[in-house]
């Protein structure tokens, strides 16, 4: 008896602490037992639920959830049950009067009075209950494929499931703004709580979705939640076509590096595909997408591996004296590789995380072309492109330094433009590193610059000596007064700045003529040179910041 009584003081003592954790934080507080009874109530549940704690003991807390939040309810306690936790989740309390009070609920399970959860109900201001971020394509593959490692090393089963929910942007444009983040925060709520940590959801587009969760989660339940929760915000009452295919990670579908990069590949094509990619048909598309990808690495790979890839060099020339200054070295397929072009080459390698490799390949190619060129007297200096993916890999860095250690020529006879400055996250990292190269006495070029809204960002962002302005508003300053304006507006900028431009895909001497008057330092185009292999007699003129 004595120690029955021990217990249930220690119960009660072990509650106490509970709600006042919970209290400070929490207006109210609430446990339930198994079938989702009240066991305990107490704080404002009377501003709540129209009801005092002490009325509410013995009745179903899932009576007082607004209908179309009931699902969500459930799907909490059963994370809960597997994780011992669940929120914050944003969910209604219906009270007497038939009104709704949004709330914000966090809560714990544990193993007292035969189990049960305990949760803290805060109400909703609009500016919490928004629950973790969900994890962009980079993030989730990552997350899915450590889930596989772990699912393979623990023997703990988990699946990887992507939806598609049709119709949600039109839905959402039925929507005021409050109504349409109100249900967007719903649908992340609903995926969180199936997903393993409540935090393994990833969004890839405003309708694409991907969850990492344990095998024994409804998704058929998860489907029609979602599906009645757009139904009851939809004034028309149409809601949304929720559809999902799902594979075992712990399947050793997916098992090193290479398939991790597959991984990634395939979400991307998942979430950049419409007309094309039949969701219904999504789980065989899924493993041939996997399939196919895996084998284009592998193309890949011995593609750089065993050098099956040739450089050519474009002049790029002083508009002044037309001098060639540098050539930028391009490659070139010898037996095409995982696509067909050297554009979708590069596009391949850059979506499916492999591009550094490819990048370090470039480089060194190039500087054995500058070496030898050296060795015979002639002077070869030329840019090799680097990814910003690239940029991103701390591994590339390290070894791409490494390598520049081997460099015997002038450093300024290698030159760097950076491409796809755009999937750049981290700038201040980069600009880092791109300095480093700077300070080694390597030049460095922002490509592409004016496309896309921030590209000015960028130029503010990264320390460079050079901007290379599209070919496309080169083309369009042919055209109009308003892209004559746009070159002259960079022109002056970097003047400014001082930093040296050149202008892309100058065809013809009008062009050329025009960007040399607005201030414009250098030319590409086949006005100048096309793209060749062996360039005999290089001629050059003095580097970009001795020349500007």
């Amino acid at each position: 008896m004595a120690t029955e009584k021990s217990s249930s003081a220690d119960i009660r003592r072990d509650r106490d602490r509970f709600v006042a954790f919970a209290f400070s934080a929490a207006d109210a507080f609430v446990e339930l037992d198994d079938q989702q009874s009240i066991r305990y109530a107490t704080g404002a549940m009377k501003s709540l639920s129209g009801r005092t704690g002490k009325d509410l003991v013995g009745k179903s807390f899932l009576d007082l959830v607004a209908p179309e939040d009931r699902s969500l309810l459930k799907a909490a306690h059963e994370m809960a049950l597997r994780q011992g936790r669940c929120g914050p989740l944003r969910i209604r309390l219906r009270q007497g009067d038939g009104k709704d009070v949004r709330l914000e609920l966090r809560g714990t399970y544990l193993p007292v009075n035969g189990g049960g959860l305990f949760l803290s109900l805060n109400h909703d201001n609009g500016t919490q209950g928004t629950g973790p971020e969900l994890m962009d394509k980079d993030s989730f593959a990552d997350a899915a494929h450590e889930a596989a490692k772990a699912a393979r090393d623990s023997g703990r089963p988990a699946m990887m499931t992507m939806l598609e929910l049709d119709g949600l942007d039109q839905l959402r444009g039925r929507l005021d703004d409050v109504s349409a983040a109100d249900l967007m925060s719903d649908i992340d709520a609903h995926l969180q709580a199936r997903a393993i940590g409540g935090q393994t959801v990833g969004r890839f587009d405003n309708d694409k979705y991907g969850l990492v969760h344990d095998p024994d989660v409804d998704l058929g339940f998860l489907e029609d939640s979602l599906d009645a929760r757009a139904k009851s915000a939809d004034p028309e009452g149409e809601g949304i076509q929720v559809n999902s295919a799902s594979i075992d990670l712990s399947a050793g579908e997916l098992s090193d590096v290479d398939d991790a990069k597959a991984l990634l590949y395939t979400i991307n094509k998942f979430s950049e595909q419409r007309q094309d990619f039949t969701i219904g048909d999504l789980q065989q598309s899924y493993k041939m997408m996997l399939e196919e990808t895996r084998g284009q690495i592998l193309v890949f790979k011995n593609t750089v591996t065993q050098g099956e890839f040739d450089v050519f060099f474009q002049p790029i020339v002083d508009l002044r004296t037309r001098n060639v200054h540098h050539y930028e070295a391009l490659v070139r397929l010898r037996d095409g590789g995982p696509e067909e072009s050297p554009f979708k080459f590069i596009t391949f390698a850059e979506n499916a995380g492999v591009i550094a490799d490819f990048d370090l390949a470039m480089c060194g190619r190039v500087m054995r072309y500058i070496e030898n060129a050296h060795k015979d007297g002639r002077q070869l200096p030329a840019a090799v492109n680097l990814s910003g993916c690239s940029l991103e890999n701390q591994v590339f860095l390290d070894r791409l330094l490494q390598l520049l250690g081997h460099f015997k020529s002038p450093r300024d006879w290698l030159l760097f433009e950076v491409t796809e400055s755009s999937k750049i996250a981290n700038l201040e990292a980069a600009n880092k590193f791109l300095s480093a190269l700077r300070d080694l006495g390597h030049e460095v070029c922002l490509d592409d610059f004016g496309s896309g809204a921030t590209a000015y960002q960028y130029l503010h962002a990264l320390e460079v000596d050079c901007v290379k302005i599209d070919g496309i508003y080169v083309q369009e300053a042919r055209k109009s007064q308003k892209g004559k304006a746009f070159i002259r507006s960079i022109s002056t900028l970097c003047k400014d700045l001082d930093v040296a431009t050149v202008g892309e895909m100058v065809e013809d001497e009008t062009s050329a003529k025009f960007l040399a008057e607005v201030g414009i330092h250098y030319g590409q185009g086949w006005l100048f040179g096309r793209p060749v292999k062996d360039v005999v007699g290089w001629q050059t003129t003095e580097r970009l910041v001795a020349s500007r």
